[in-house]
């Protein structure tokens, strides 16, 4: 699975099925949080849809940095230091709101 992001809408690449397409206007909030992996910590963004579902990327997937980078283009975040929070996060944290429609 591939995800992409550009000025109208998030991407979902699937090996062998047609892209799903999500418009950001169908974004209700992004958030972040880390999982103890044992080995490791993973970073996860949530994207939570207005309808109820969502979608999680997490920080080993393809084009993680360029969402990350992009996504304030995209979505107005109400958390001025969200960039450098998500850098600092740790599992002990929580969840790390970075945006939420009003």
């Amino acid at each position: 699975m591939i995800f992409t992001i550009d000025p109208h809408q998030i991407s979902i690449h699937y090996e062998h099925a047609e892209p799903v397409q999500i418009d950001w206007d169908d974004v209700y909030s992004v958030s972040y949080y880390k999982i103890d992996c044992i080995e490791y910590e993973m970073g996860y963004l949530v994207f939570d849809f207005v309808y109820g579902e969502f979608i999680e990327i997490n920080d080993s997937d393809h084009n993680w940095e360029k969402i990350v980078n992009d996504l304030e283009k995209y979505l107005p975040s109400q958390t001025s230091d969200w960039r450098h929070s998500l850098h600092s996060w740790s599992i002990d944290d929580g969840i790390l709101y970075l945006y939420e429609k009003v």
